[in-house]
């Protein structure tokens, strides 16, 4: 077997080991929902808010855990669904499906679960460090969905694509959350300001992960646009100055 079927077996095997664990802890989360109905403050994400679990907290907290879920797996199946209509094979049934769970995705996530997680980072256990981190996961998860939103609607699919790809990095940050936390309690470095890092960690570092595995899609345009400048310098007159500064005025 040569490297590159060797590399090509080994992401799918660690993509499949992925997608396992996060089943593993999105089914261990949903197992903690009858601890919710009624609120039994006794449960670890209950623990201490008995003050704060009343009016808007209340409704914000069991719309939050209600939806998320939900907007999860549709994400998930809009997001590996939406790579098989890049093909030509697929179908105009396949594609208006694609677009009516799209709406009813956004809906979800526009409607309550962003407007819901931004009333429960207010009273975030831990305090403002991690309210404002769960805070800013809400807008970063609005902003890439407007921003799917839009390039579909524009017709840039490959650029709806990639936002897409980044709204569900957001939402798959509360499953990353309570793995990180799992692994501080076994390891016993549980603490406020773990929780407090993990707020932001959560989700920043995948986002930036999957934002330096573009890197290699924009060095070419990149590169082109300083070879012009360079050609251009050193060589006015040449042929491939005139080819390269003409490229360059085509770039946005």
């Amino acid at each position: 077997m040569n490297t590159p079927i060797r590399t090509a077996a080994l992401v799918a095997t660690l993509r499949l080991a992925v997608m396992a664990l996060a089943v593993k802890v999105w089914v261990s989360i949903l197992t903690e929902y009858p601890l919710y109905f009624p609120a039994d403050f006794s449960a670890a994400f209950l623990i201490g808010r008995e003050e704060v679990f009343d009016g808007l907290y209340r409704f914000a907290f069991y719309s939050h855990i209600v939806v998320g879920p939900i907007a999860l797996i549709l994400a998930a199946w809009l997001l590996f669904g939406g790579q098989k209509l890049t093909r030509r094979r697929s179908t105009t049934r396949a594609r208006q499906s694609h677009r009516r769970v799209g709406r009813v995705q956004a809906i979800l996530v526009l409607g309550i679960l962003v407007p819901s997680g931004l009333v429960m980072a207010w009273d975030a256990h831990t305090g403002p460090i991690a309210g404002w981190g769960f805070g800013s996961l809400s807008i970063a998860t609005a902003a890439t969905m407007l921003m799917a939103i839009r390039k579909a609607i524009s017709g840039d699919f490959e650029a709806h694509r990639l936002w897409a790809t980044r709204c569900f990095l957001c939402l798959v940050s509360p499953l990353i959350l309570r793995v990180s936390m799992g692994v501080s309690i076994t390891l016993a470095f549980e603490s406020e300001t773990f929780y407090q890092f993990n707020a932001w960690a959560s989700w920043m570092i995948p986002l930036a992960i999957y934002e330096f595995r573009l890197l290699p899609r924009r060095m070419p345009s990149g590169a082109s646009a300083l070879d012009a400048t360079m050609a251009h310098t050193h060589f006015p007159d040449s042929p491939v100055s005139s080819q390269t500064v003409s490229y360059q005025k085509v770039m946005p």
